[in-house]
């Protein structure tokens, strides 16, 4: 006992102090018996001397029952249970407390139950006893065999997955898996430990980095995204990916799911070129044609310079068809579109618009002579003659040409008025070009 001052007050408090041989038996007793774990007494032999009433709970028994399992070693669920209990007990007998997992056979059902047990030697003044404190953790070993199995299926879903897997730390690869591997064009070991933004071009780095960070600072998963990255071969790949962070040991990591979208890439760009190309020659189509005039007249009208549209229609070119059909006929048409190709610069654009229709579209040009030049090598180039299964012909070309901003500033007008001069050119005599309102 001690006394305390409070406010004034004077009050006696009981300290604690260890339970010692000096309590009252019934108090020891309920104790043992309020204990959550199961409690045996056992001599040096391993009889049982006494016990608390968690172990028959335990062993879905009641006392009567309990008088046939007498010995320590009776609970035991096999032979190699048995032998590594009884040196776990003999160790106990010497003095060494001994903690160890066991399994014993509940005599009720003969279900095995997974325990826990705590030996300690203690004495009295007649003989030695050994105290063993049994916890039940079949359940505890069920959770974790069940997580054991649940992470390996995990890991052979992600290995196995037809989607690229990574997971990285601080920016840097710390797990691949094989589809993965395969997208950037490596063996694993060729990409763990590398930083993430190295397999970004230096162009798209920044907005990577920005993504990062966000996903780092804020630990929320980042939406589908499309990339180009660039493999350790040196190829570009087109990848869509998602970022999901994660605890991992921890710490913070990031899981990033990625796929391969480069044939898809491809296939688009395909779509996407056959939908604005002539498929014969691989020239423009008019669609396309359309939108590179509306762009160069927004262009010129912050440089001031001048656009021309050459509209270009073939003189002569029904002899080649009524001659050799018209297979030939397409062969003689992907000759005059390369000779286009051939006589405009490489910022113009030589477009077919149909038949035996073509546009050149002239981007930033400063003067009529620049038109001219341009228009007399066309002429030169498509009078050159045509054979074909060994036969010659002779193509010439009447064209129309109309002027940005002169003549106007409408797409459409520009491209009407062009090819009212072409049959202004057409009528004249043909295989010339003409300036719109000459």
């Amino acid at each position: 006992m001690t006394t305390l001052k409070s406010g004034g007050k004077t009050k006696s408090v009981q300290l604690p102090r260890p339970i010692d041989g000096h309590e009252n038996p019934r108090f020891l007793a309920g104790v043992l018996h309020g204990i959550h774990d199961a409690i045996i007494v056992h001599d040096v032999k391993g009889n049982i001397l006494s016990y608390n009433n968690k172990l028959l709970k335990m062993l879905g028994i009641c006392d009567e029952q309990m008088q046939i399992l007498a010995n320590f070693y009776h609970f035991s669920a096999d032979d190699i249970n048995f032998q590594a209990g009884r040196k776990y007990f003999a160790d106990a007998v010497n003095g060494q407390d001994q903690a160890f997992t066991w399994q014993i056979k509940r005599p009720a059902d003969g279900v095995v139950l997974d325990v826990e047990v705590f030996l300690t030697r203690v004495l009295d003044s007649r003989r030695k006893m050994i105290v063993a404190s049994v916890r039940d953790i079949t359940d505890k070993k069920a959770i974790e065999k069940e997580l054991i199995y649940s992470e390996k299926r995990y890991r052979q879903l992600v290995e196995y997955s037809p989607d690229g897997i990574i997971i990285h730390r601080d920016g840097v690869v710390k797990y691949v898996n094989p589809a993965a591997a395969k997208i950037f064009g490596g063996a694993a070991e060729d990409i763990l430990g590398a930083e993430v933004l190295g397999f970004f071009p230096e162009e798209d780095r920044p907005r990577i980095a920005e993504r990062l960070k966000k996903l780092y600072e804020e630990e929320s998963s980042m939406p589908l995204s499309e990339s180009k990255i660039v493999r350790k071969d040196g190829r570009i790949a087109h990848i869509e990916f998602a970022s999901i962070p994660f605890s991992l040991d921890g710490r913070m990591a990031v899981q990033v799911v990625i796929r391969d979208v480069t044939q898809k890439k491809i296939q688009e760009e395909y779509i996407r070129y056959l939908a604005l190309h002539d498929t014969l020659t691989g020239l423009p189509n008019r669609d396309l044609l359309s939108d590179r005039i509306n762009q160069s007249i927004e262009r010129r009208k912050r440089d001031g310079q001048r656009s021309a549209l050459i509209y270009i229609d073939l003189d002569g070119f029904k002899p080649v068809n009524d001659t050799l059909g018209h297979a030939a006929g397409d062969i003689a048409l992907k000759e005059i579109a390369d000779r286009l190709n051939e006589s405009v610069r490489k910022s113009d654009t030589a477009a077919r618009i149909g038949g035996d229709e073509f546009v050149v579209l002239l981007e930033g040009v400063h003067d009529v002579r620049e038109i001219e030049e341009v228009a007399e090598r066309i002429l030169v180039n498509i009078n050159k003659e045509l054979t074909i299964k060994g036969k010659v012909f002779h193509v010439g070309a009447s064209m129309g040409i109309s002027i940005y901003p002169d003549d106007s500033r409408d797409a459409v007008k520009l491209m009407a008025q062009a090819d009212r001069a072409m049959y202004i050119a057409k009528g004249s005599g043909k295989n010339r070009f003409v300036f719109c309102c000459e």
